[in-house]
C-alpha cells in the first residue's frame, strides 16, 4: 500500500468512463549540451558531424518515477546550405511509456555578422498508457478493482515541429515549439474486473498531446587572457499550462574542464560537472568543437517532494567530428561555432 500511494499513476485517470490528459516532454538539466532536442534549427551550427545522449533517473527512489532519455545526431551540409539531424526520444513515467522520433533540417542564412537558423522537423510520437506488469504491486489483484486504472492505449500519430535558432560569435539564441499538429490519442477497450460477479468494463480515454513552447539563449565569455570561460544561459519551456525556467551558469577552464549549476525556479538546484578531450586540428579550417565531452548533473529537489526521492540522475555523452570547409565555399564567416 505504502508504495501504491508513492506511484505516480495518482496522476490520475479521472473516474467514470472516460479521461482526458495532455502531454509534459521530459526535462533535461543539461540542455545547454543538447540544443537540437529543443530546436531543429540548431542543425549543423557546430559545422560538425555530432553525436548526443542524455539519459536521466528523476525522482530516485520514487516507485514509478520518470526515466527519460534522448539520442541525437546532426550534421553540417555545405551543398544545402545548412544541417540535418534527428532525435529519438525515450520517456517511462508509471503506467505512460512515450517514444518520439523526429527528422530535422535548418537551412543556414548570413544575418547581422551571425548565422539564422530556419529549422523544421517532421516525425512520429508514439505512447502506450496502461499497466505493464513491470511494477512490483502489480503482483497483487487489488489494482483490478480500481476502475481508474484502465487497460492499455497504445497510439502513433505523426508529430512535427519548427525553430529559429541566431548565433554570433560567442551568443546565440532560439526559439521553437513541437507538437504543432497537437494530435489527440482516443481508444476504447474492456477489462474484467475482479469481483465476485466480474462484469466487463468498458473505458473511453482521449489523450491531448500539448505543443511545447522554448525560449533559451546564452552567452560565452572569455575571461583570464581566455583560458576562463563563464557560460550564464537560460531556458524556459511552457506547454501553455505549466511553465519551467532554468538559469544556469558554468565556467569551462582551459576547453577541458567545466562545472557549474542550474536553479530550475520552485523545482531543484542542479549542480553539473564535465570534461572534453578536444580532437587535434588538422588544419586551420577546422572549427573547434570536435572530440569527447562527458557530464554529469544532479538535481536536488527543493519541492515537497525532497521527502519522498532521493535526487535526480542524469549522464551526458557526446562526440563530434568536426567537417573542414573549403576556404572559398565557408558561408559562416568569422562565427565561432561552439557547444
Amino acid at each position: 500500500m505504502r508504495k501504491m500511494k508513492k506511484t505516480l499513476t495518482i496522476i490520475a485517470f479521472a473516474l467514470g468512463s472516460t479521461a482526458a490528459f495532455s502531454q509534459q516532454d521530459p526535462q533535461f538539466s543539461q540542455y545547454m549540451y543538447n540544443k537540437l532536442f529543443m530546436n531543429p534549427g540548431y542543425s549543423g551550427m557546430r559545422q560538425a558531424l555530432c553525436f548526443t545522449a542524455i539519459a536521466r533517473q528523476q525522482w530516485a527512489g520514487f516507485d514509478g518515477a520518470p526515466k527519460s532519455g534522448v539520442f541525437s545526431a546532426d550534421c553540417f551540409l555545405p551543398k544545402i546550405r545548412g544541417g540535418v539531424g534527428i532525435n529519438i526520444m525515450y520517456d517511462q513515467l508509471g503506467f505512460e511509456n512515450n517514444m518520439g522520433y523526429r527528422l530535422n533540417y535548418s537551412y543556414h542564412q548570413p544575418l547581422g555578422g551571425g548565422i539564422l537558423g530556419i529549422g523544421l522537423e517532421f516525425g512520429a510520437f508514439s505512447k502506450r498508457l496502461g499497466p505493464t506488469g513491470t511494477q512490483a504491486w502489480l503482483a497483487t489483484s487489488n489494482w483490478q478493482n480500481d476502475q481508474s486504472i484502465p487497460p492499455q492505449l497504445k497510439k502513433t500519430v505523426f508529430d512535427m515541429g519548427f525553430g529559429l535558432w541566431y548565433q554570433r560569435q560567442n551568443l546565440w539564441f532560439g526559439i521553437s515549439s513541437t507538437h504543432l499538429p497537437a494530435s489527440s490519442l482516443s481508444g476504447q477497450s474492456s477489462s474484467m474486473i475482479v469481483l465476485p460477479n466480474p462484469t466487463p468494463q468498458t473505458f473511453s480515454l482521449t489523450y491531448q498531446i500539448a505543443r511545447h513552447y522554448f525560449v533559451t539563449g546564452g552567452y560565452n565569455w572569455n575571461i583570464n587572457g581566455g583560458a576562463w570561460e563563464l557560460r550564464p544561459s537560460f531556458l524556459v519551456k511552457s506547454d501553455a499550462t505549466i511553465t519551467s525556467f532554468d538559469l544556469n551558469v558554468t565556467a569551462l577552464y582551459n576547453q577541458r574542464f567545466w562545472f557549474g549549476a542550474s536553479y530550475r525556479f520552485q523545482d531543484a538546484i542542479c549542480p553539473m560537472i564535465g570534461f572534453m578531450l578536444p580532437q587535434a586540428k588538422a588544419t586551420s579550417n577546422e572549427m573547434p568543437g570536435g572530440g569527447l565531452k562527458v557530464g554529469f548533473a544532479y538535481d536536488y529537489t527543493t519541492s515537497n517532494l525532497k521527502n519522498y526521492n532521493s535526487g535526480t540522475f542524469e549522464l551526458l555523452l557526446n562526440y563530434c567530428i568536426p567537417i573542414v570547409i573549403p576556404v572559398h565555399r565557408q558561408g559562416h564567416g568569422d562565427v565561432r561555432i561552439f557547444d
